[in-house]
Formats: C-alpha cells, sequence, structure tokens
C-alpha cells in the first residue's frame, strides 16, 4: 500500500511540474518568456523558437517563429552559449527584443523570473 501511494505521490508532483513550466510560456508585445525548442545556426545569424507564441511580439518575426541574434552582435557568443545551456538544462529563459525589428533582434536575455 506504501509503494502505491508513494507512485501516486510522484505522478502527481510529476504533473504540477510539468503544468507549472508550461504554464510559464509567454510572448507578449515586447519579450518571450520560457523554454528554448529550437536554436537554428545560419552563416550570419542565430535562429531562437521559444515554447511561446512568437506572433505575439511587436516584430516580424522570420517564418512566425524565430527570434534572430545577428553575428555582427558584440555579445553574440555569449547569447549563443545562454541558449544552448537553457535547452540542454530545460531552464526558462527571456528574451526582450527590440520592438518593431524585422526578425525580432534580441535587445537583451536573462534566465530566472
Amino acid at each position: 500500500m506504501k509503494t502505491k501511494t508513494a507512485l501516486l505521490f510522484i505522478a502527481l508532483t510529476l504533473c504540477l511540474v510539468f503544468f507549472s513550466a508550461s504554464a510559464n510560456a509567454d510572448c507578449t508585445t515586447d519579450r518571450c518568456y520560457g523554454q528554448i525548442e529550437r536554436v537554428y545556426l545560419s552563416s550570419s545569424q542565430l535562429y531562437i523558437a521559444t515554447d511561446g507564441d512568437e506572433r505575439n511580439l511587436d516584430c516580424t518575426a522570420t517564418a512566425d517563429v524565430y527570434i534572430t541574434i545577428l553575428d555582427t552582435d558584440p555579445n553574440f557568443n555569449r547569447y549563443y552559449a545562454m541558449m544552448l545551456t537553457a535547452m540542454s538544462t530545460k531552464t526558462p529563459v527571456g528574451l526582450r527584443i527590440v520592438t518593431g525589428s524585422d526578425g525580432c533582434t534580441i535587445a537583451y536575455t536573462y534566465m530566472g523570473n
């Protein structure tokens, strides 16, 4: 009986963690906060897709999905490392965009609430 109760407790805990993590995914007019779903590197920029809806941003997201970081940005390598870390550790990240930008260019990023 204790094993059944313990398994039920674990299952409920996992459900709470899953739903609380997915509830944090959000894109507003100037930022997306949530999990990184995809990172795509081209010859001149980094494309980032989150679990939020990038169409809510006040910018033109590439393919309605991607926020971009140009490789000419002085913090490109730092941003790239942060995105890979956030994606591999499933840590939510905030991506603040340049309002009205073509490609939804990153202004800054943050981890934590």
